[in-house]
């Protein structure tokens, strides 16, 4: 058989321990799909559309740490899967797409469906380049990996000419660039801790730049050696022990006042593996700039994203995780901070504390929220769609180290259902449970399709209350008692599930929990719980959580 191009881009893919991608075939890269075809070392999860198979390659990537692949075709394909190139650039999560291109004759000749990735894309790719020449492949293909992976993660267009796969690629082999892992000086070190030394109530923020297994061991260490508490960012609740006592909390879309309160407090703000955006700096106002300032140590190994939003006084350009071990490496002995540390504890209780008993019957899907945690296993993973729903999971659910969280940290509705998709597929002997919205489901449940015939064990809570909630809570405070355009006509989820060869069950009020969930937690393959549940309830939560 003839070597070809197609077959040197499969071998740059697994050269850069690439084992799956996710995506919907097209006939421009038929000759990827042929060479792709025979391999043991490649899975190839074809997806009903590319949006949710460029959510789920966000989310492959979150649990590999290395690049997520998406395979599209030209025009509508790729333009379908902008989504997970857009949740890519927010969440600083580092994707490959690769997109088949019209033949080179055709190009610049408004060929059907031809697309320029480089400038439709422009202000989210970090970099997109159009093979033209077999001899640049294995070039190109490195530098798209480094380019995704290097600095501030992002995304990366390769466009892949239909003639071009079919060329013989004949004496080319595939090549890797080495990825530049920057860790911190030691002056860099000496100042943080100094600052953390001589604070009286610091707070450690964490991002999620880092999600191995052993830094968040290694930070737990951290925490405790500097006697320091840890407020994790929005979706990243899995970066630290939930039981733990240093644990202050996760900061959310809806930032508690508790949480607002302590960080007014705090004399020394430590920011590792977060860029500072909206969400982790309460819309830009936190560390406080005016006087008195809080003082910043921040940790992030893109120096353009340091100094950028807020004045910073110790800059470390590090991976989190090559900060984290150097400040362990050190000697020092952390100061007694009991007042500030019970402080943070009351904080963590305010914000993620449930009631054991005393749930109103009304709240339906809390009390299914706390039924389900009851069956999730110490090393599960939960996924939760964009939503307000997901404040029951952040506050009931208490996740072990080993567990693992996917959630919509830039608000992309439709991530629930891929993120469990890829997450049944990467750790198919782990429970998996995929929280979404009635709203966020149907923009790419038909996903379940896939789920049904990789027999994928996946569990998708849907919690069904006729509304885009999210938006019904920010229009009730804008609009009182004057919706429009939230309200949402649903089937019947349960149904639907069975229609496509899982099995459904519905919950309709807080009696039927117990058992219903017992018996859904307990099914094989594919299941789709669907709660009934009041909108007003989530209404109400939402805006009480946003005062």
């Amino acid at each position: 058989m003839t070597y070809r191009v197609a077959e040197l881009v499969a071998d740059s893919l697994v050269a850069h321990g690439i084992d799956r991608a996710f995506g919907v075939p097209g006939e421009s890269f038929l000759a990827l799909l042929d060479a792709l075809r025979d391999r043991s070392d490649f899975d190839l999860v074809t997806c009903r559309h590319e949006g949710s198979a460029s959510l789920a390659a966000v989310a492959d990537a979150k649990l590999t740490g290395r690049a997520g692949v998406v395979m599209a075709s030209r025009g509508p394909g790729a333009f379908n899967a902008a989504l997970g190139l857009h949740v890519a650039a927010q969440e600083a999560i580092p994707l490959v797409m690769l997109v088949g291109q019209v033949d080179r004759p055709n190009l610049a000749r408004d060929a059907v469906q031809e697309i320029d990735c480089s400038c439709s894309f422009d202000g989210v790719l970090k970099w997109s380049v159009r093979l033209n020449s077999r001899d640049l492949v294995p070039e190109m293909m490195a530098r798209a990996f480094a380019a995704a992976q290097a600095g501030t993660p992002g995304p990366v267009a390769v466009e892949l000419p239909e003639d071009l796969l079919e060329e013989a690629a004949e004496g080319l082999a595939v090549r890797t660039n080495g990825l530049a892992r920057p860790e911190p000086g030691s002056a860099a070190i000496e100042k943080a801790a100094a600052a953390l030394t001589a604070a009286e109530r610091p707070v450690l923020l964490v991002g999620g730049e880092c999600r191995t297994a052993s830094f968040r061991e290694d930070l737990v260490a951290f925490s405790e050696k500097w006697n320091v508490p840890v407020i994790t960012m929005n979706k990243m609740q899995d970066q630290f022990p939930n039981a733990h006592p240093l644990w202050g909390g996760q900061f959310g879309f809806f930032p508690s006042q508790p949480h607002a309160k302590l960080l007014e407090r705090a004399d020394l703000v430590v920011a590792v593996g977060t860029r500072l955006g909206d969400l982790s700096s309460l819309g830009f106002a936190f560390p406080r700039q005016a006087e008195p300032r809080q003082p910043l140590v921040h940790v992030y190994p893109d120096p353009d994203a340091i100094g950028k939003r807020v004045q910073t006084d110790v800059a470390v350009v590090s991976g989190s995780h090559q900060f984290v071990s150097a400040m362990l490496a050190i000697s020092a002995a952390a100061r007694d901070r009991a007042e500030w540390l019970r402080a943070a504890a009351a904080v963590r209780t305010a914000t993620h504390g449930w009631p054991r008993s005393g749930v109103p019957s009304a709240d339906v899907f809390g009390h299914a929220v706390a039924a389900i945690a009851t069956h999730f296993e110490p090393d599960g993973i939960v996924t939760t769609d964009s939503g307000n729903f997901a404040g029951w999971v952040h506050r009931i659910f208490s996740l072990e180290p080993t567990a693992r969280l996917l959630g919509s940290a830039c608000g992309a509705m439709g991530s629930g259902v891929p993120s469990g998709l890829a997450a049944s597929l990467r750790f198919p002997r782990r429970q998996v449970v995929a929280f979404c919205g009635d709203g966020g489901f149907l923009m790419t449940g038909n996903e379940l399709a896939t789920a049904v015939a990789r027999g994928a064990n996946l569990k998708i809570v849907v919690s069904n209350n006729r509304s885009y909630g999210t938006i019904r809570s920010h229009q009730e405070q804008a609009f009182p008692d004057r919706p429009f355009g939230t309200d949402l006509s649903n089937p019947d989820f349960a149904a639907l599930a069975r229609a496509f060869g899982a099995k459904g069950f519905v919950v309709v009020d807080a009696e039927s929990v117990p058992s219903t969930i017992a018996e859904a937690m307990a099914a094989k393959g594919p299941v789709v719980i669907e709660v009934r549940s009041d909108v007003r309830q989530t209404l109400d939560k939402s805006l009480t959580a946003s005062r």
